[in-house]
């Protein structure tokens, strides 16, 4: 069998396990789908969301579109989930032009009602939505082979705290469940003074905000499943940079999280300091042809949008190293005429002396106090000069000693170390970006360009007058105008506390600071915070033990273990926790799994060492981990995207089967997220991963329907229900108590 082929696919193509399963002839379980709940016989195909804030009011307009696919009317009951933690008012339910009489349903007249409905129809899954305010009105009808649209409007008065609002609206419910649909959300937030800080965990969503106008705020999805809810952030009264910080301490005994967000979309571009930009060309004989062609093109990109304040120069090398001029040039019409023509007369041809070109780069940075970029474009790896990995970045760090120079490498195909260019970008404080072989080179760089073209905050700190740890990223990269930075961290105690962000702007001195109340416990939906800053440590453990080389640290080895079992974020080097017969319960054997499973990176060059780098990039900079669609979980989590090429070098590929030899099927079914938890399917059943052996031998066994089962589920939170409703038999612990929950039938 080759299952771990299978899985090895799987680490980054998660999205399409039973398909790549099938092409093994392997056998994959993927987590259940909810059921369709049998209230009548119609399909919902699309959920649309409308919302304008103007302050902290919220006019919400939920559209729902019904299709009656059988030859007769039917009846609807309409139930709906509505807004926790703000006010619902001026609530109406529109069928076409018709308004509708219904009902708002507090959260105990609600549990009554889903109670008896789960109990009338044997379908466990709807008491998910019991504990929450609810609508309820019955849509009759809906003609047969015809659609029906039902219209909710409602004024929703968003909570605020500290200046900052938090917009929080669900959208799955029952009358989503197990419904494939189309999404659309379209939310408009008024502009107001200091309006800044937009965020929303929900990977896909764009956010447009300029200076002085409204923001908007936009998703669109295809069919799926429905999405649990969405949540938007937002900070108002901010000063010249804005910010936002959220928080959230699910455990009382353990640090909490913070989400600390700096938005410089009111700096004005024109305030901005001058730029010194240094463009390094591969123009080695492997470059020849579309590559070079697109690099040039990519060059002339950078030239033509240089501001007449910057300073400029390009290096280009093969096994020689020459530039346009021996010095940083400003950005006259003269200069920008004569760079371009120097362009246009490089040719491509012979070997490649990175030692040299990153001597003379570093060389020519200029004045300090102004923000410098390198950008370093190669296919290979150096075969003149210097051409040990270790040696070459060493070299590179003393070329600065002061770190007056931020790097950014492009590894263009498959030829090229990249470990190497991860080392030189990162210890100058830049990142490296792979380029494969089918990519439009000169579309990566010029996009990536364009987002460099104002700084507003250079060589920023993040410090608190409470005490932080663990702060990701370690070495926050230049703020630029219109884009966002999130940092993400830890602190073990609650309270008032001043954020400070210093830096600088050209040669002066900044610092903002931002006054908040760090949580004492749980927030809602805060768990996505906590996720977020564990992708990013996972991605930063992962680059450690990477650029360490040899035999993996046993300490991060345990570290990236325990985070990817808790959170249920699977790597390429954790995937086994996914295998239905490997126990997460005896952590001592996990370690060394993934210990072996860690000395592929010590593969640099090629596909598979090009996807992996890009993959732990990813990570570490994960702007977001909103959960994916029920059912449906990422490798890297949600919001992630990763290479889509990625396949397992053949050294992989013997090592992981002889793993496997001995078992000839092995299921794999990936973790789900429910309610802060993470659930693996082990020996026919979810299980929590904080649970011991001994916790699943003595389990307290209920059954579903019954009358401990209810009045089990009246003691847990809303969002806990998911662990009550499933098909499969579910183990967790409540208030000390492990429980088995067996499904009605």
């Amino acid at each position: 069998m080759r299952l771990f082929r299978t899985i090895g696919l799987l680490a980054v193509l998660l999205m399409l396990p039973t398909r790549a399963a099938l092409a093994q002839g392997d056998v994959v379980s993927t987590p259940p789908q909810p059921r369709v709940t049998p209230v009548s016989d119609y399909q919902l195909e699309k959920i649309g969301l409308d919302v304008v804030i103007d302050g902290q009011k919220a006019h919400c307009t939920l559209k729902y579109s019904l299709y009656n696919p059988g030859n007769s009317p039917i009846e609807v009951d309409f139930l709906a989930p509505l807004p926790e933690g703000g006010t619902v008012s001026g609530l109406t339910l529109f069928d076409g032009q018709k308004e509708m009489p219904g009902k708002v349903y507090d959260k105990d007249e609600a549990w009554q009602i889903y109670r008896d409905i789960v109990a009338k129809m044997k379908d466990p899954a709807l008491l998910e939505y019991a504990g929450r305010d609810t609508y309820r009105a019955r849509v009759f009808p809906v003609p047969p082979k015809g659609r029906q649209t039902l219209e909710l409007n409602f004024d929703y008065l968003v909570p605020k705290n500290d200046g900052q609002v938090a917009f929080n609206f669900p959208l799955a419910g029952p009358m989503t469940l197990g419904r494939q649909l189309e999404q659309e959300v379209h939310v408009v937030v008024k502009d107001a003074p200091g309006l800044s800080g937009l965020y929303t965990p929900l990977a896909g969503a764009k956010i447009d905000h300029q200076p002085g106008r409204d923001a908007v705020v936009t998703y669109a999805a295809g069919k799926s499943a429905a999405l649990d809810r969405f949540r938007l952030y937002f900070q108002t009264g901010a000063g010249p940079l804005g910010g936002l910080v959220l928080s959230h301490k699910p455990d009382q005994d353990d640090d909490g999280f913070f989400l600390f967000l700096a938005d410089p979309a009111l700096v004005p571009a024109e305030n901005g300091p001058a730029k010194n930009v240094i463009f390094v060309l591969d123009k080695s004989g492997s470059m020849n042809g579309a590559k070079f062609t697109q690099a040039r093109a990519a060059l002339r990109f950078i030239l033509e949008r240089l501001d007449r304040r910057d300073s400029f120069d390009l290096v280009d090398y093969n096994g020689q190293v020459q530039s346009w001029k021996p010095e940083l040039m400003d950005m006259s019409p003269e200069n920008r005429k004569s760079a371009l023509a120097y362009v246009d007369n490089l040719r491509s041809g012979g070997s490649t002396n990175i030692e040299e070109a990153l001597k003379t780069a570093f060389k020519l940075v200029g004045d300090p106090s102004q923000p410098s970029y390198i950008i370093f474009l190669t296919d290979g790896q150096p075969t003149v000069g210097e051409q040990n990995e270790m040696k070459l970045a060493e070299l590179a760090k003393k070329a600065d000693p002061k770190g007056a120079a931020r790097l950014f490498s492009f590894g263009v195909g498959f030829d090229v170390n990249s470990r190497l260019l991860d080392r030189l970008s990162g210890q100058a404080g830049g990142t490296s970006v792979f380029v494969d072989p089918d990519e439009d080179l000169e579309a990566k760089v010029s996009s990536f360009f364009s987002r460099l073209t104002s700084p507003a905050l250079t060589r920023p700190k993040l410090t608190a007058d409470r005490a932080i740890n663990q702060v990701l990223p370690e070495a926050i990269p230049d703020i630029f105008t219109g884009q966002q930075v999130v940092v993400v961290g830890r602190y073990p105690a609650g309270g008032e506390t001043t954020f400070t962000l210093t830096g600088k702007k050209g040669d002066q001195a900044e610092s903002y600071k931002y006054q908040v109340r760090l949580a004492d416990g749980p927030t809602p939906d805060g768990q996505f915070i906590a996720g977020l800053w564990a992708q990013r440590r996972i991605g930063e453990l992962i680059d450690q033990i990477d650029l360490a080389g040899g035999t993996p640290n046993k300490e991060l080895v345990e570290e990236l273990v325990r985070l990817s079992k808790k959170y249920g974020i699977l790597t390429p080097y954790t995937s086994f926790l996914a295998l239905e017969d490997q126990p997460i319960t005896r952590e001592a054997e996990l370690a060394p799994l993934a210990a072996d499973n860690l000395s592929i990176m010590q593969e640099t060059v090629g596909q598979s060492a090009n996807a992996q780098r890009a993959a732990k990039s990813a990570m570490k900079n994960a702007p977001a981990s909103a959960p994916a669609p029920s059912g449906v979980q990422s490798e890297f989590g949600g919001g992630i995207s990763v290479p889509t090429q990625y396949s397992p070098s053949v050294k992989e590929m013997a090592r992981l089967d002889k793993q496997v030899a001995a078992a000839p099927e092995r299921n794999l079914s990936l973790p789900n997220q429910w309610a802060g938890q993470t659930f693996f399917f082990k020996n026919g059943q979810w299980q929590a991963e904080n649970l011991s052996d001994d916790d699943l031998k003595n389990t307290t066994t209920i059954k579903q329907l019954s009358d401990e089962y209810f009045a089990l589920a009246k003691k847990l939170k809303p969002e806990e229900m998911i662990w009550m409703t499933q098909k499969e038999p579910v183990v967790f612990n409540h208030d000390g108590i492990n429980y088995l929950i067996e499904p009605a039938s």
